[in-house]
């Protein structure tokens, strides 16, 4: 047996334990947490005001990923600089996005706000393409573009239902916002070990909203019922710490762009979980704009899949 037959088995054997059973499972799970993070708000609405939601979230989030880094010895940033950018993206990558969407749920089933949010990978793409030059067009990805618009025009247009055009298009812009913060975080922070980029960014948004739930008076709660406390207890250690873990597992196992895939795949998640627990029921034209939106966002992940399959050969 020649080296190069040893070094050849080698790889195929690396390969083939990068796909298990047990980490096909932990990716589900990923995605059911994320995916279900709509529903788990719509429920912890019931007795929370966004600003306390959002805070008490992040805080939560904030905390766990806090003992793992320190358990884990992973490093701070030492550059003043560094700091000031996680500054800057514990507001506009977490504590403003974060209060809008939340705020716009009051208003949105969470059916449709988990469709609209779907959207932000393209938004990304957009600013790749037209802002950092690290993307290009193919037709494939064009096309699902101008049909997940289109989408979201006739969403706003008349099948937003009693939430009329406004908050959905806040969803919209919030899209715009984590993708902008997306590539901020790509350009200015990527040489930080992710983990500890959540922690900073998580951190940090919990502080830049401490002053707004103070001043509103959000802090204070009523008897809330235990299925509203245990979603609040859900959005914060599981879908905002213990999902970020695994999801830069992946990130470090799968790479970047198998990783992503599990952003389309929410939608479904959140959409089966609104219609048949929550009895969510959109307008006819507002189930045929999500339908219309959803098809625009598979086929601009189907060209990344694609493209994740010739990288593979």
């Amino acid at each position: 047996m020649t080296a190069a037959t040893d070094l050849t088995r080698g790889v195929r054997l690396a390969r083939s334990e990068e796909v298990t059973p047990g980490r096909v499972g932990l990716y589900a799970l990923m995605t059911t947490i994320w995916g279900s993070s709509f529903f788990f708000t719509a429920i912890a609405l019931r007795e929370f005001n966004p600003f306390l939601l959002v805070q008490l979230r992040m805080m939560l989030a904030t905390a766990v990923l806090g003992v793992f880094v320190a358990a884990t010895r992973r490093h701070l940033p030492t550059s003043r600089r560094m700091w000031a950018h996680f500054v800057v993206l514990g507001l506009f990558s977490i504590a403003f996005p974060y209060t809008l969407l939340t705020w716009a749920q009051v208003w949105v089933d969470s059916s449709t706000a988990i469709v609209l949010s779907s959207t932000t990978p393209i938004f990304v793409f957009l600013f790749a393409t037209f802002v950092t030059r690290t993307e290009r067009f193919s037709l494939l990805r064009l096309i699902g573009i101008v049909v997940a618009f289109a989408g979201v025009v006739l969403l706003t247009a008349g099948g937003g239902g009693s939430s009329g055009w406004f908050w959905p298009v806040v969803i919209v812009f919030t899209s715009v916002v984590y993708a902008a913060a997306n590539i901020y975080t790509r350009t200015f922070v990527s040489s930080v070990d992710p983990l500890v980029t959540a922690l900073l960014q998580l951190g940090f948004g919990a502080l830049w909203l401490a002053p707004v739930t103070t001043l509103t008076g959000s802090w204070r709660v009523g008897d809330a019922g235990i299925l509203p406390i245990l979603a609040v207890l859900e959005l914060g250690l599981l879908g905002s710490a213990f999902a970020y873990v695994l999801f830069f597992f992946f990130i470090k196992t799968w790479g970047s762009t198998a990783t992503s895939i599990n952003t389309y795949l929410q939608p479904v998640v959140g959409v089966l979980l609104g219609v048949v627990v929550l009895g969510e029921r959109p307008t006819v034209l507002g189930s045929l704009a999500l339908a219309v939106i959803g098809a625009g966002v598979a086929l601009f992940g189907w060209s990344g899949v694609r493209r994740l399959r010739g990288d593979r050969r």
